[in-house]
């Protein structure tokens, strides 16, 4: 099966980059999941945790309940911070790759790639000089006078 998007394995550097960049989408991806589902959870505790604790008197399984869900969201904000972490080192390894293989790509494949543009112009340029110059030379050759070529009957 042939991928529908090609991907350029035509040097390192490019692949780097490239691959630098989908870690950073995929970083930002995985941060905007983690809060989404880290403020749902948060907010489905809260939703038990609040009526709880406007109650005056409450019973042990109440308080277990209370307890419990206060835990939870604890475990859930360090959960979150762990994940924040993480993504933040995806990031900065996919910034850091992205930004070294463009480097590397510009400094040393995209250089040798314009150099050799500038001489293939070059030749050509010389080329059409040397073919103009040889147009205008046959322009100028004087034809043979008439009556020195052959005899007309």
């Amino acid at each position: 099966m042939q991928p529908s998007l090609p991907i350029p394995t035509d040097n390192i550097y490019k692949f780097a980059c490239l691959f630098g960049l989908v870690l950073i989408v995929s970083a930002i991806f995985a941060f905007v999941s983690s809060y989404s589902s880290s403020l749902d959870r948060k907010v489905k505790y809260m939703e038990v945790l609040i009526p709880l604790e406007a109650k005056a008197e409450r019973s042990k399984i109440e308080d277990d309940l209370l307890s419990l869900n206060r835990k939870l969201i604890e475990v859930t904000r360090s959960n979150e911070k762990t994940a924040s972490s993480a993504i933040g080192v995806l990031l900065a390894i996919g910034f850091a790759l992205s930004a070294y293989g463009a480097k590397r790509w510009r400094q040393v494949i995209q250089r040798r790639d314009d150099q050799l543009a500038d001489l293939q112009l070059r030749k050509l340029e010389a080329e059409v000089s040397k073919l103009e110059a040889e147009a205008n030379a046959m322009r100028q050759v004087p034809a043979a006078p008439e009556g020195t070529g052959a005899p007309t009957t």
